[in-house]
């Protein structure tokens, strides 16, 4: 989890120290540009122009694409990054929880999306269970996958994971393999534990036929559980003025997550998140076990 930033999930997570990215992005928004423009040529010729830089950091780069914009390009300097986010899409395929993918890139690092400029609001009630409905969808996707996709991430499955060593990050082994079984007790031994959403209300969305969206995806992972998510709603629900009941949100989770197909209790589901604080050193779960 060192990749993961502090704030809802302090303790369990390490911020990457300046200069860690080998070959970082230009952060100056005309070169970035230009370099868009090479980069979609050869890659993305489908893609409508013109392209305008929308944010040039050292680690990721976006574009709009077309006037007005329908299309957006991003740019990964790291190639993890870039693969979680292409694995995102591919494993999330039908569930409408992302943009349109058009087209990706190994070569470049690069994907183009659909643009989504309307943001989904949620500082009240309504709009923030859109968002935990979206988030219990990404956790409970492996459920409705295709065979192929089932049989590619097979070395994922709980009932393989749960009796292998514990990651070298968590820091009480025997809590992290007690995680795991509580996991698979509800969502069975099949079951690939996806999770690690970049969870922010920047994040939130509307597709253009208005259904909720998360526009970016590049931290998921398929070893980390849903956990961690939660917490971090229960963090959201309580910043920036909204002040959302932490037992509100687990229960809103716990019901769209038994919907699709989970079977967490009550009880369970807080004990697997105070295993998850034991297991990887989390400072606060933010009320949501309360």
């Amino acid at each position: 989890m060192s990749t993961t930033l502090a704030g809802p999930l302090a303790g369990a997570a390490r911020v990457r120290p300046d200069g860690w990215l080998a070959t970082p992005l230009t952060t100056d928004p005309a070169q970035a540009a230009a370099q868009a423009r090479s980069l979609i040529h050869r890659h993305h010729p489908a893609a409508p122009g013109p392209v305008r830089c929308l944010t040039a950091r050292y680690r990721t780069s976006t574009f709009t694409l077309g006037a007005p914009p329908r299309q957006l390009l991003k740019r990964h300097g790291d190639e993890a990054a870039y693969l979680g986010e292409a694995l995102a899409y591919q494993l999330l395929e039908g569930e409408t929880v992302l943009p349109e993918l058009h087209s990706v890139s190994d070569t470049s690092r690069t994907l183009v999306a659909g643009f989504l400029d309307d943001p989904a609001a949620i500082d009240h009630e309504d709009g923030f269970e859109e968002l935990i409905a979206a988030v219990a969808a990404i956790h409970t996707a492996p459920a409705r996958w295709p065979q192929h996709t089932t049989e590619i991430m097979s070395q994922w499955r709980l009932g393989t994971t749960v009796g292998a060593p514990a990651p070298t990050w968590a820091r009480d082994p025997a809590a992290w393999r007690e995680l795991l079984q509580l996991t698979a007790a509800a969502h069975g031994d099949s079951h690939v534990p996806l999770g690690h959403l970049d969870l922010k209300a920047d994040h939130c969305r509307r597709r253009v036929d208005g259904r909720f969206a998360l526009i970016d995806a590049e931290t998921l992972r398929p070893d980390l559980t849903g956990l961690p998510d939660l917490i971090t709603l229960a963090y959201l629900g309580q910043v920036e003025g909204r002040a959302l009941r932490p037992r509100w949100i687990r229960q809103a989770y716990r019901r769209h997550t038994n919907y699709r197909g989970a079977q967490w209790s009550d009880a369970d589901l807080v004990r697997a998140l105070t295993t998850f604080a034991k297991a990887t050193g989390l400072t606060s779960l933010h009320g949501v076990d309360q």
